[in-house]
């Protein structure tokens, strides 16, 4: 990888959200964009279902209905997730075939989550990668990541909470089973934010400016600070 072309975007919707992330992927992967890290938020609050996910099995759409919660389904796997406006999404796409990027699925998660892990630690966060995609603080989530394989390109984006309005989560339908393997009750239970962990207010762009450094230092390549191509813009 010879560099790495970086994006900052602000807060979006949630449809153009993912819409960037697809478009990104195709272009890397074609070999008309070169390997990109994207930093972005989300306005309105959201939920994003997996690609192989059950949308009402998943989601309450009668509760993200009336809080004026948009619901999207994203081209990764992995589960539902709530997306508010104390978080810091990230989006990292690849060339499948970069000799930088593991083949096997669940080393690139890891590589992929270090720079995140390091950029928490720094923090003051003792932050630590589980598999299969999570990063934890003290054994909880603090960091929920997905990944695909398509179109010529590895993507991987994921969630960092910055702080969260536990009001909310009544959007996710997690199943009682899935709570149970985590050795907790609820949703609220399982997650944690950085704020509630350092016990202060953390900048949302003190912390993407920690995670360019980061991406820039784990790949050992230079950032080059870029926005969407045209032919991006118009995918």
């Amino acid at each position: 990888m010879k560099a790495l072309r970086l994006i900052h975007d602000g807060s979006m919707d949630p449809y153009h959200n993912m819409a960037v992330d697809e478009a990104i992927a195709i272009a890397v992967g074609g070999g008309e964009s070169m390997p990109t890290l994207r930093l972005y938020g989300w306005r309105p609050s959201a939920v994003s279902i997996g690609y192989f996910q059950e949308l009402e099995g998943e989601v309450d759409l009668g509760f993200c209905a009336s809080h004026k919660i948009l619901v999207v389904r994203r081209i990764t796997g992995g589960g539902a997730v709530f997306h508010g406006s104390g978080e810091l999404t990230y989006s990292f796409a690849a060339p499948a075939g970069d000799r930088a990027i593991p083949q096997d699925v669940q080393d690139s998660y890891a590589l992929i989550c270090a720079p995140i892990v390091a950029a928490l630690k720094k923090l003051g966060a003792d932050a630590r990668f589980r598999p299969v995609n999570d990063i934890e603080v003290g054994g909880r989530k603090v960091s929920g990541n997905a990944q695909t394989r398509r179109f010529g390109a590895v993507l991987q984006h994921g969630t960092i909470l910055v702080g969260l309005d536990r009001s909310l989560l009544p959007s996710l339908k997690v199943k009682k089973a899935k709570l149970e393997g985590k050795g907790v009750g609820a949703v609220a239970d399982r997650v944690t934010t950085l704020e509630d962990i350092l016990g202060r207010r953390i900048g949302i762009s003190q912390l993407a400016g920690l995670f360019a450094e980061e991406f820039q230092s784990a790949f050992g390549c230079p950032l080059v600070e870029a926005s969407l191509t045209g032919g991006e813009e118009k995918l």
